[in-house]
C-alpha cells in the first residue's frame, strides 16, 4: 500500500474513533473533510495530515487520492470515476439503513463478519475485516490506560451500568432516563450519549444529578473497560457489547413500532432477535430486578452470534490492509 494515496473521509468524531487504528496503518494517510477547523473538532491529532475542501471535496478525492476510506458515501452520493471508495461497516443496528442501496456507491465494503457480508453481497464486493476496535478492546494497554482513566470518576465499592442510547425517535432516552438514573442509588451510572443526540441537544449535562457520570464524549470501548453491564435500545452498542461479551439489558422507546420506516422495520436484527441478545424490559418497575439479574450473569449464551457476527480471528488492522490489496 505505499504506493497508495489513501484518504480517511471523516464527519464527526466517532468516525475518527472508529478509524484510529485503521489510520495509523497507512503511511501517509490523510484525514479528508470540508474544513481543518471542523476536523479538529473531532480530536484529530495535530500531527495528523488532513485534505480539506469546504466546496470542492468530491474534486478534491478524485485528484489526491487513490483509495478513500469512509463509513458516509460520497458527497453527493453516486459513486467517484477515478478514486476506489472503500466503506466500511460502522454497526448493526438499523438494518434497513446499513444494508440499504445507498452502499452501491462503494467499490468495496469492509464488513465485520459472515452475517453482514451476506447481507452487501448483492450490493457490491464485500471483505470481512471484523469490527475496528476490536484490536484496542484486545490490548491490555488500551484496557488498562482507559479503566485507570475512568475508574477515577466512579465508586469503586460499587458496579458499573453503562447506559448508550441511540438518537431521535427511536432513542429511549425520553421514556426510561429517569428509571436510569434512578439507579445510581445502587450502582454507578455512566451515561453515553450518541453524538448525533448531542448534536440535536436532545440530552443535556443538566439533566444528570452528581453521581451519574455523563460521559459523551468518551470512547464507548473506553467505557466497556469500566462497565460491568451495559444498557441500550436501538442502538449499535448492543453489538458491540455482545463483541466484547459484556451483558446488555434492552430497553425501547413506547410505541416503537410507530418508529418503524426507512431505517428499521421487525426484519432488524436488533428487533427480530432481540431476546437472543441480552434481557429485554418493558416495564420500568422491572430495571432494577433485571440489572441485577444480568449481573449474576443469568445472560443467554451469544457466542453462536459472535462468530456469525464478528471476524474474530487475526488482526483487524492487518485484514483491512489486505483488503485494500485486492483493490485494483
Amino acid at each position: 500500500m505505499n504506493d497508495k494515496r489513501v484518504g480517511f473521509y471523516v464527519r464527526n468524531r466517532f468516525q475518527v474513533e472508529h478509524f484510529q487504528n485503521l489510520f495509523k496503518s497507512i503511511d501517509n494517510a490523510k484525514w479528508v473533510g470540508k474544513s481543518a477547523s471542523s476536523l479538529k473538532k473531532f480530536n484529530i491529532s495535530k500531527n495528523d495530515d488532513v485534505a480539506t475542501s469546504r466546496f470542492f471535496l468530491r474534486g478534491l478525492m478524485e485528484k489526491e487520492f487513490d483509495i478513500i476510506v469512509s463509513q458516509a458515501p460520497p458527497p453527493k452520493g453516486n459513486a467517484l470515476k477515478n478514486t476506489k471508495f472503500v466503506m466500511v461497516q460502522y454497526g448493526y443496528a438499523k438494518e434497513l439503513y446499513n444494508f440499504g442501496e445507498w452502499r452501491r456507491a462503494a467499490d468495496l465494503i469492509l464488513s465485520y463478519g459472515p452475517y453482514a457480508n451476506q447481507k452487501f453481497s448483492h450490493l457490491t464486493s464485500s471483505i470481512a475485516i471484523g469490527n475496528p476496535r476490536y484490536d484496542d478492546w484486545l490490548s491490555p494497554e488500551f484496557r488498562r490506560v482507559s479503566k485507570s482513566r475512568i475508574s477515577d470518576k466512579l465508586n469503586k465499592n460499587l458496579k458499573t451500568i453503562v447506559y448508550a442510547p441511540t438518537w431521535g425517535d427511536l432513542s429511549s432516552v425520553k421514556d426510561w432516563l429517569d428509571s436510569i438514573i434512578a439507579l445510581s442509588t445502587i450502582y454507578n451510572v455512566i451515561v453515553k450519549a450518541h453524538h448525533n443526540s448531542i448534536r440535536d441537544k436532545e440530552i443535556k449535562s443538566s439533566q444528570f444529578p452528581p453521581n451519574v457520570q455523563f460521559l459523551p464524549h468518551e470512547d464507548l470501548f473506553s467505557l466497556f473497560c469500566v462497565a460491568d453491564v451495559v444498557i441500550s435500545d436501538i442502538s449499535g452498542a448492543i453489538f458491540d457489547a455482545l463483541l466484547c461479551e459484556i451483558p446488555v439489558v434492552l430497553v425501547s422507546p413506547r410505541d416503537l413500532n410507530k418508529s418503524f420506516g426507512k431505517k428499521l422495520n421487525e426484519t432488524s436484527l436488533e428487533i427480530a432477535k432481540r431476546y437472543e441478545f441480552g434481557f429485554v424490559v418493558d416495564c420500568e418497575a422491572n430495571l432494577k430486578q433485571v440489572v441485577q439479574s444480568a449481573l449474576n450473569d443469568n445472560v443467554p449464551s451469544v457466542s453462536k452470534w459472535r462468530e456469525k457476527l464478528f471476524k474474530l480471528d487475526g488482526s483487524v488492522v492487518e485484514n483491512f490492509k489486505l483488503a485494500l490489496e485486492t483493490l485494483s
